[in-house]
């Protein structure tokens, strides 16, 4: 088991280094974003932003999670170069399918969005990006189940590189405005489908699979509808903001909502992308129901440090990347959207015995609950409390959801999950965070100082409430002692992403 903790970490590493290149260019380019856009301005890329999620979980199908499965299935022996050339030719279908389809009601979606038709080409061109990213889904699935995370990587630090030259281009120098936020996505994806153009052909056979991705669509079917549902569950607080307030409040809530998400996009989906495969080739493992138990405990130890970093300076953060003081008070969302997207890593790992059993028609109920509560949440507390109480929505929301799928999936799977701990290091998290507020009125470099002392503190608390099992303190020891020497800190990284 500790062999496979050990890859998952390498492998997650590796990961997070290409999904870093992925989303940098959005978060380096922040301050130009906040320079160049009023709030309401931001408001309307934030709707943008989230209507490009549904485009992608509408028309995706969640074609890419049967792929996933049936990769490994052996109904699909001797059959995988086949069966990616079927999911790939399908999935470009589809998406030439929808833009065509899209032309004829851009003003309207317009209208329906911005109470404008003013925006339709903005539109035209977020359908075009969500569809190209829609597109290169499948071959960035089939890099994660093939382990290739260095090409993985390598593809997209390109895309990175076009994306931002792009980008500063069209906004910093032609000015733009958010077309020229498109015209980079666009370019950027055609740069990381240039990377993968050859491994792609090499991985294809020529065969159309029809029974086999009918099988798939069957099973995609109630994915498809909890995959909308989901995306609509993380997408609804900023269309109820922009019914139920304005596009500034849209715009502050989109702000804060980015910067407080950099713990999703650089750190969960980083280890999302090297744990899923690891899921289903640990399901025969005998001792599979302990690892998934490990899995969830340290997953979220891990997740909540840097969870209590972000809480903790988020005054901070918030100020640093923005360029007018009407950004400034985008802080105050970052503890719910934070613990949400805690709420929601946990959910991912207790969906295991789910997806393991088959019982997908579970998680499209779990998540049309979660939505339908998600909604009345909304409409009752963005009157009340405005862009926190959208936030607040998102957290109860996702608490919920968690605690639905932790249930049934027990039910059909049981998993010993260390549930005890787990609370231990959210309530020990959250007491930290609600000391450091304290300080939020000090001068800047003493409250930096006790800021970082209370996060440096937090696995020392633990180790107060005992939260440690005897044997991780001795595999602790056991690191600080190879570690704690600087000469030897090469030797010990290169042997960490080699064994």
């Amino acid at each position: 088991m500790l062999a496979e903790f050990r890859k998952l970490f390498r492998q997650s590493a590796i990961y997070g280094l290409g999904t870093l290149s992925t989303k940098l260019a959005g978060f380096v380019l922040i301050p130009l974003y906040t320079r160049s856009f009023s709030v309401a301005e931001f408001g309307v890329l934030g709707l943008l932003e989230v209507s490009a999620a549904v485009v992608m979980a509408f028309f995706g199908m969640s074609l890419y999670s049967a792929f996933f499965r049936w990769y490994w299935d052996k109904s699909s022996e001797g059959k995988k170069d086949s069966l990616f050339y079927t999911v790939t030719i399908f999935q470009i279908g589809i998406a030439i399918l929808a833009y065509l389809a899209a032309l004829p009601f851009l003003k309207s979606m317009s209208v329906l969005l911005f109470k404008t038709p003013a925006n339709s080409y903005l539109i035209q061109l977020m359908f075009i990006s969500a569809l190209l990213q829609l597109v290169l889904t499948m071959p960035n699935t089939l890099l994660r189940l093939q382990e290739r995370p260095w090409l993985f990587t390598l593809a997209n630090v390109m895309q990175l590189i076009f994306s931002l030259l792009v980008t500063v281009y069209f906004v910093a120098y032609k000015h733009a405005g958010i077309e020229g936020i498109y015209y980079g996505q666009i370019i950027g994806s055609l740069a990381f489908a240039a990377v993968l153009i050859r491994f792609s052909i090499r991985n294809m056979t020529l065969k159309f699979e029809g029974e086999l991705l009918r099988e798939m669509l069957v099973y995609c079917l109630p994915l498809f509808m909890s995959g909308v549902a989901l995306v609509m569950l993380n997408v609804t607080d900023r269309y109820a903001l922009s019914i139920l307030g304005n596009m500034a409040d849209v715009g502050l809530y989109s702000y804060g909502f980015k910067l407080a998400n950099t713990l999703n996009v650089f750190l969960i989906t980083s280890v999302n992308f090297a744990i899923q495969p690891m899921i289903y080739r640990m399901m025969n493992a005998p001792d599979n129901k302990r690892f998934y138990a490990k899995l969830m405990t340290y997953y979220t130890f891990g997740t909540m440090i840097f969870a209590l970093g972000m809480m903790v300076f988020g005054m901070e953060i918030t100020k640093l990347f923005a360029k007018r003081v009407e950004y400034f008070d985008a802080w105050y969302i970052f503890p719910f959207v934070i613990y949400s997207i805690v709420f929601g890593m946990m959910k991912d790992v207790a969906t295991t015995g789910l997806s393991i059993s088959k019982k997908t028609k579970i998680i499209a109920f779990t998540v049309i609950v979660t939505a339908v509560i998600n909604i009345i949440l909304l409409a009752v507390f963005i009157p009340l409390f405005g862009n926190v109480g959208a936030a607040m929505s998102k957290l109860v929301s996702m608490i919920v959801f968690f605690g639905l799928t932790y249930y049934y999936a027990q039910k059909e799977f049981t998993i010993p999950y260390e549930m005890g701990r787990i609370v231990l290091l959210l309530v020990t998290g959250a007491a930290l965070y609600l000391v450091s507020m304290i300080f939020n009125a000090w001068e800047v470099i003493p409250r930096l100082a006790v800021k970082s002392l209370l996060i440096v503190s937090y696995p020392f608390v633990l180790y107060l409430f005992r939260f440690y099992e005897p044997v991780e303190v001795m595999m602790i020891r056991g690191g600080w002692n190879k570690w704690k020497n600087p000469a030897e800190f090469m030797i010990n990284f290169k042997r960490l992403f080699t064994k």
